[in-house]
């Protein structure tokens, strides 16, 4: 192996000492095929975990596809790591900080997609770029009466965990013409609270509990382009090649399932084509003048989040959102964007590729660093 490059991709791996091979979780079919994948260019990749990490001897405890089964093994630092870890709560974990700093510190650009991103800073970021134009408006939650205010200025709004994912711990808000705010809390994966509030005031009060314990974002809901009632968004997985240039992976419509209003798929949401789910109601002309709007915007906005974090990235989920006038939106800007390992729509070439991609790139860089 001295001589391949060595790709280490970070998650949270469990072995299962008694059966002598890997606990399979949401992330195993995926990240063995980007094993194959790395085989198959010439190189070496295995995963491993922050704890399986020794900074002091530079050595890794790490898991690779070899024979048909998972084999444990102890590496060298790898070349490049690629940050799959898509747990926040292991994200923030205290022991593994420092591991992470660490890492971090040393890689730089080899280390990439290292980390969650916090919806705030995104915000910022896109505030001052060139797609400001395109963001709702967003604040950040200092006190009930701020929260109130926002309310009554908007007839709909959200409340977004900062840290949040899945669309888990949303409260879309919409004003009614008496005054009232109705509002809908979706607080796990099926469940959904829902309720009236008097007042704006009276509603944003309603959260004070979970206002005070983690932070939290407004932001001003947009009349979207809605499927049967259900809301759908737009989402584009952005990667990196192996010549290092931004590529269009996917393109899909995420429809939400009927009584919800987020559209992450792995809480019930739908896939569909951008033109049929979003599209279709549009004459001729002005579907050519969003699909161009899209793809334009999705490239902006990896411009503006690279620059606003000084570094690059191998990969962005970017969620936009298209209102009845053809106006096309910044949704949301992911650094871990799911990759599920088969297809809905049949499209398996482009499950390969959104494998592929990030070897791809891991390869570019190791390239670049010699």
């Amino acid at each position: 192996m001295s001589g391949r490059p060595l790709i280490g991709i970070l998650d949270h791996p469990r072995w299962d000492e008694k059966r002598g091979t890997l606990r399979e979780n949401d992330q195993t079919a995926g990240i063995r095929r980007m094993v194959e994948i790395a085989q198959s260019l010439g190189a070496d990749a295995f995963v491993f975990s922050l704890a399986d990490v020794d900074l002091k001897a530079r050595r890794v405890r790490g898991f690779t596809w070899r024979d048909g089964r998972w084999a444990e093994q102890t590496y060298r630092f790898p070349d490049v790591i690629y940050d799959q870890l898509v747990s926040r709560k292991m994200e923030l974990s205290g022991p593994f900080q420092d591991t992470r700093r660490a890492l971090s510190s040393e890689y730089g650009d080899r280390f990439f997609n290292d980390g969650f991103f916090d919806k705030w800073q995104i915000y910022e970021w896109l505030r001052r770029s060139p797609v400001r134009a395109h963001v709702p408006e967003t604040v950040r939650h200092r006190s009930l009466r701020q929260g109130a205010d926002f309310l009554a200025r908007h007839r709909v709004a959200f409340l977004k965990p900062l840290h949040g994912s899945l669309g888990l711990g949303i409260v879309r808000f919409t004003m009614e013409k008496d005054g009232s705010v109705a509002y809908e809390w979706k607080r796990s994966r099926d469940g959904m609270t829902r309720g009236t509030a008097p007042s704006p005031a009276d509603a944003v009060q309603m959260f004070r509990t979970q206002l005070r314990r983690r932070p939290y974002i407004w932001q001003q809901g947009i009349d979207l382009i809605a499927l049967d009632g259900r809301p759908v968004d737009i989402r584009i997985l952005l990667q990196r090649d192996g010549t290092g240039a931004w590529k269009r992976t996917k393109t899909f419509a995420r429809v939400a399932k009927s009584g919800d209003f987020t559209s992450n798929l792995t809480t019930g949401g739908g896939a569909m084509p951008v033109d049929r789910a979003v599209l279709s109601g549009f004459p001729d002309d002005v579907k050519k003048r969003v699909r161009a709007s899209i793809r334009r915007l999705a490239e902006k906005v990896a411009e503006a989040v690279e620059a606003g974090a000084g570094r690059t990235f191998g990969e962005l989920g970017i969620d936009l959102g298209v209102d009845r006038r053809g106006f096309v939106w910044v949704i949301e800007v992911n650094s871990k964007p799911r990759k599920a390992p088969a297809s809905a729509s049949g499209r398996d070439d482009l499950v390969e590729l959104s494998f592929r991609r990030p070897m791809e790139y891991a390869l570019f860089l190791t390239r670049r660093q010699s």
